[in-house]
């Protein structure tokens, strides 16, 4: 019941993301009621990725402070907030359509991290990996659920979904609060009802998991008394001659590199971009021979599709392995798209070609590179830095994603498609010997495991010293 709150919740937060794909193509129309340009289409575009680290920041703290399910009920509000304030704006009023962005990807990035970090404490560790990445094909669903509405006014979309957003917030009131956040807060009989209605009734399992939740608290509680007192007494010291790497945590510090660098070079792949565009990308490839509407319709289907694929991906085989067969396989068909494009194969057979070539792209790209970021923040970060990780995570990411969604029509008009699909291949590249080198295996891992892992001093995967993780 936790998992399909927040599937909700997840669905609601993935509509806005694909909402500018079916509203820019209306809105450029000659017969639309509200004119935009290509400046300020491109805004409506990426503004949503430039509040969305708002959420994110704000996120961290809030995951500790107030519990990751109260903090995905309150996510709602803006959201519908948002959507409202989109369905009202015109011509006269475009601010509105700003502002309304601004609310939802706020929202959004309230929402990414507590609904990784709220399945991933209440999941046993063994599918733990298939109920993390459900949150991604929810979230697919709801860019769906956007592509398939496109057939109607951007304003009827905008006011229908505002439904699925309160559906989530009343679902949400049925569940429990982490486990894990309630024993940090010293809520010890509160925390064992809530695995006991997790773990359906199992008292020898709940007294087990909830002794080593209290461990690792009171470990946690105890380094950041005594982690407190050196850092300010060594920061007096060296502040001449800079602060040491120790001070800084060592085993936070890599894997929120890992996770971060991962992050870049997903966003430099195009995951999110054919997303954002996709239904001007296929018209640029497909010119008015394809459907277009169809086509991201079809595109939005598959992307759903696949992440139910590496849903039972994640059961069967480890993520390193998914990571590097999505890295790899995005890379190469990108490079081969790149390559069919700087031939300006012009013929109606070519063009569908060129589409189903792109759809091989978005399936490979889905099953791991698109689907393992969330996973990650809620496996590799310590539970102490789950919460203000994550969120600094989603900061950084969304930054990202708001500049290469605001430059992407410029870069296009500069370079072509084809040098677009070779940017994409190249980061994919990158990322696959970035995977190789460095992602540690956490299948069939318990958190501690994981944890400890980093404590050990592994950087490297291929070197490491440790085999438990």
């Amino acid at each position: 019941m936790v998992v399909a709150a927040v599937l909700a919740v997840t669905a609601s937060a993935g509509m806005p993301i694909g909402y500018s794909a079916i509203l820019l193509p209306q809105l450029n129309n000659t017969n639309s009621t509200l004119k935009i340009n290509e400046n300020l289409g491109s805004w409506i575009a990426s503004i949503h990725s430039l509040s969305s680290p708002i959420g994110s920041l704000l996120s961290g703290p809030l995951l500790d402070l107030i519990g990751r399910k109260t903090l995905l009920q309150i996510a709602t509000i803006p959201l519908c907030l948002g959507w409202i304030l989109i369905g009202f704006s015109s011509t006269q009023h475009i601010w509105l359509m700003l502002v309304g962005r601004i609310f939802c990807g706020t929202a959004v990035g309230l929402t990414a991290v507590a609904g990784q970090v709220l399945v991933g404490e209440c999941s046993d560790a063994g599918i733990r990996g298939f109920l993390m990445s459900l949150l991604m094909v929810a979230y697919s669903s709801g860019i769906a659920i956007v592509y398939i509405l496109g057939v109607f006014n951007w304003r009827t979309v905008a006011f229908s979904s505002i439904i699925l957003p309160i559906i989530a917030l009343i679902s949400m009131t049925f569940i429990t609060e982490s486990p894990a956040w309630l024993v940090k807060h010293n809520k010890i009989n509160e925390a064992k009802l809530a695995l006991l209605w997790l773990r359906g009734n199992d008292e020898k399992q709940v007294n087990l998991e909830l002794t080593i939740l209290e461990n690792r608290s009171n470990t946690d509680l105890f380094i950041k008394k005594n982690k407190s007192k050196i850092n300010i007494i060594k920061l007096i010291t060296n502040i001449t001659s800079g602060i040491k790497t120790n001070i800084f945590h060592l085993e936070i510090i890599k894997p929120l590199v890992i996770i971060n660098l991962f992050f870049l070079l997903q966003v430099l792949s195009g995951t999110y971009l054919i997303v954002f565009y996709g239904v001007d990308i296929i018209r640029d490839i497909g010119g008015e021979e394809i459907d277009n509407y169809i086509a991201g319709i079809l595109m939005a289907v598959v992307r759903i599709i696949c992440c139910g694929i590496s849903c039972i991906l994640f059961l069967k085989i480890g993520r390193r392995t998914i990571a590097l067969i999505s890295a790899s396989g995005t890379a190469l068909s990108s490079l081969i798209l790149a390559g069919f494009f700087m031939k300006n194969n012009d013929s109606y057979i070519d063009k569908y070609i060129v589409i189903i070539c792109v759809f091989m792209y978005v399936c490979l790209n889905t099953i791991g590179l698109m689907t393992l970021p969330g996973l990650l923040i809620g496996e590799l970060l310590p539970q102490r830095a789950r919460g203000v990780g994550g969120g600094f995570t989603m900061f950084l990411f969304n930054f990202a994603l708001f500049g290469v969604a605001k430059i992407f029509p410029m870069i296009k008009n500069a370079i072509g498609i084809a040098g677009v699909f070779g940017i994409f291949g190249i980061a994919a590249s990158l990322e696959t010997l970035f995977t190789w080198l460095v992602l540690p295996e956490t299948k069939n891992r318990t958190l501690q495991d994981i944890e400890d892992y980093f404590k050990d001093g592994n950087i490297l995967w291929i070197s490491k010293t440790r085999r438990k993780c």
